[in-house]
């Protein structure tokens, strides 16, 4: 077995990814002529982008994964363990799974309410949810944002059955 050609030096303090890499739906790709050296290169600054969607528990009938029902609120993940395997979501979004993706952040402000909505439905069948079978609930931003803490408070209320399921 080939060890990969990793130059772990590349990565920018601060971050886990050391560059965007092409995304593989983009036809397009820019090449800047000339990169600055990394350890001149500030580390990229984090934007949080509201994440406008309409329904916020995904299911799944896959049986190599151990869940039905996820719950997810946020999409890309600031900590940027460079091994995690969800970076490759944000390329759905036209952004890298480097350092766009440690870097653009969705963020599913109203996912409490959403979430009450869904649970509320007579449609709802009470099932065990896994929270944040893709990103981390708990990132940096959620000390400010507590949109991880409203869920679990909405879950708590209607006493569902909620797990953390994180795989990286």
């Amino acid at each position: 077995m080939t060890k990969p050609n990793i130059n772990f030096q590349q990565a920018r303090k601060g971050r886990g990814a050391g560059a965007n890499p092409r995304n593989r739906f983009e036809q397009i790709d820019y090449l800047p002529e000339e990169e600055d050296p990394v350890e001149e290169t500030p580390a990229p600054p984090t934007r949080y982008h509201p994440d406008a969607t309409k329904s916020i528990i995904a299911f799944n009938d896959s049986p190599d994964i151990p869940f039905r029902a996820g719950l997810n609120p946020y999409r890309g993940c600031e900590h940027g363990c460079i091994y995690c395997y969800a970076r490759p979501s944000h390329e759905y979004f036209g952004l890298s799974a480097g350092l766009d993706f440690e870097t653009e952040i969705f963020v599913k402000h109203d996912a409490p309410a959403l979430l009450r909505k869904t649970l509320q439905s007579p449609k709802w069948q009470p099932q065990p949810i896994a929270l944040s079978g893709n990103t981390d609930p708990y990132q940096p931003a959620e000390q400010k944002l507590q949109i991880t803490r409203g869920c679990l408070e909405v879950l708590a209320d209607f006493r569902n059955p909620v797990g953390h399921h994180h795989q990286k």
